[in-house]
């Protein structure tokens, strides 16, 4: 079995290709920030190297895979105080949160806002589907849709991954603007790493960017953070979420550092989900959310998906816009799974792919532990 490390620290890795953070940019999000006394009482880990796991390959001769130390931007806070984080819960049609595993809904299981279960479809039905299917149209009424029908609209997916007993999952990924369209209805574009156990892998901590300009009100890509406690999704940047970094927060505008490559995951310490971004431990949710029950990872899923009302082809754009046979596609990289004991975060080459409509949005491997993914969506 070929196999690679990763080290736990989050760091930040700057592309070639890399913009320098906007002065404006990042002195308005500072304006824009109140600060409060750190709230958090669990203490992250206290691991040497840096504060995520160091990344390794998991091949033979695998080296760890470093870069810079220092996080990206400066804090916004002073010591001991971080941003106030403002949670979002979409309202009536508003839209919630997807997963590859969700099956298509063919009724509203929403009722005004009333939170249902989720029906989970096996790893097996959506990375090794015995034939490909058509998904079912939505309900009458509702727009046309070729991808998965959920939560009032129509979610594609282009998806890498690994079924593995671990203590969380990270990733190397490019922050990017994706081109989103709203003229049907809310939507958005996002890219994350889900990692997931429990019934049906409905247990699920969730961390990511994310363009909306209906949840953010502006086009640029915020850090999203996101739970599941039994299939039920619960809420955008909060429902019990811990904040502990001061640089970094869930809903903070980051377009001053669109084609910036960063080092994001979970891992589980000490009783909680711990989340890191860039080089800062973003902050946790607490492991009693899920009774104490949810402390490994048994899949860990990593995506770009876009949520979309405007029919058939849709419009909005999933990572670069550029389908992965091109060079300039967005990438994933470093896909890999904590060893806590250890501290390092292994990435592999065993994902398995998956793609909704693929003339829409692609997925494919491209290196070791490394995909290609995004589309046009017309």
């Amino acid at each position: 079995m070929k196999l690679i490390v990763i080290s736990l620290a989050p760091v930040a890795i700057v592309a070639s290709f890399a913009l320098s953070p906007s002065t404006s940019a990042v002195s308005q999000e500072r304006q824009s920030v109140v600060c409060v006394k750190r709230a958090a009482e669990a203490k992250p880990p206290p691991f040497p190297g840096g504060p995520s796991p160091r990344r390794r390959g998991d091949k033979p001769g695998g080296t760890p895979y470093v870069a810079q130390s220092e996080p990206l931007l400066k804090p916004l806070c002073p010591e001991g105080e971080v941003p106030a984080v403002r949670e979002f819960r979409p309202r009536g049609n508003g839209l919630m949160k997807g997963n590859p595993l969700i099956a298509p809904e063919q009724r509203l299981q929403r009722q005004g806002d009333a939170l249902e279960r989720k029906v989970f479809r096996s790893f097996r039905e959506v990375y090794r589907p015995r034939r490909n299917r058509n998904p079912p149209p939505p309900p009458p009424g509702q727009p046309a849709c070729d991808g998965i029908w959920q939560d009032n609209a129509c979610y594609y997916y282009g998806s890498a991954a690994f079924t593995r007993t671990a203590d969380g999952g990270g990733m190397t990924t490019a922050i990017l603007r994706p081109q989103y369209v709203d003229t049907g209805g809310s939507g958005h574009s996002l890219n994350e790493i889900a990692i997931q156990a429990g019934k049906s892998n409905g247990d699920i901590v969730e961390l990511g960017w994310l363009v909306s300009s209906d949840q953010y009100s502006d086009s640029d890509p915020h850090i999203f953070v996101f739970h599941w406690i039994d299939g039920v999704p619960q809420c955008y940047d909060g429902c019990n979420w811990q904040q502990y970094s001061s640089t970094y927060h869930p809903g903070q505008n980051i377009g001053s550092l669109v084609g910036r490559e960063v080092y994001n995951g979970y891992v589980f310490y000490q009783g909680n989900w711990w989340a890191w971004f860039d080089n800062q431990w973003l902050g946790y949710f607490p492991g009693s959310e899920w009774g104490g029950k949810f402390t490994k990872s048994a899949l860990i899923q990593w995506f770009g998906e876009v949520a979309s009302l405007n029919g058939i082809p849709p419009k909005t754009d999933m990572g670069t816009g550029t389908l992965p046979s091109s060079n300039n596609a967005a990438h994933m990289f470093t896909l890999c799974d904590v060893d806590t004991p250890a501290w390092v975060c292994w990435y592999r080459d065993q994902q398995s792919l998956n793609r909704t409509i693929a003339a829409d949005y692609d997925i494919r491997r491209v290196g070791f532990g490394e995909t290609r993914y995004g589309g046009p969506g017309e």
